[in-house]
């Protein structure tokens, strides 16, 4: 009996931690408040510092970075123009063409955006 006790009260922090997101629950603006792993490109994961991810509702999608250097301006122009879907199953959004794939989760009370292609992790919340 006490080994099913602690098996219900495993599968329900399981449950609670692994919380299903909706399209409504991604779509708006998120700011990145902390690089939880650099993955592959630590100095990609620094640029993204402070970044914004817009997930428009008409599936339009925009990165806003904080400063202007050559490397930010890049990474703005190359995601102009672009939009995104939501595969729910996934738990990911994918942009133009099914590239840049972003699996979104969240843990707790934090939202995580990782960067799939390059295993970059960013601690993200939606600015007030």
């Amino acid at each position: 009996m006490k080994n099913i006790f602690f098996l219900f009260l495993a599968l329900l922090g399981f449950t609670v931690q692994s919380q299903s997101l909706t399209e409504k629950d991604i779509s708006g603006t998120w700011i990145v408040v902390a690089i939880a792993e650099s993955g592959t490109y630590p100095e990609e994961a620094k640029v993204m510092e402070r970044a914004y991810f817009d997930l428009y509702p008409d599936h339009r999608f925009q990165l806003r970075m904080k400063s202007k250097n050559k490397t930010e301006k890049g990474y703005e122009a190359m995601y102009q123009n672009y939009t995104w879907r939501f595969d729910p199953s996934a738990q990911t959004v994918y942009l133009s063409n099914d590239t840049f794939p972003i699996k979104i989760n969240r843990e707790n009370d934090k939202v995580y955006f990782e960067l799939l292609e390059t295993g970059i992790r960013l601690e993200v919340l939606r600015p007030m």
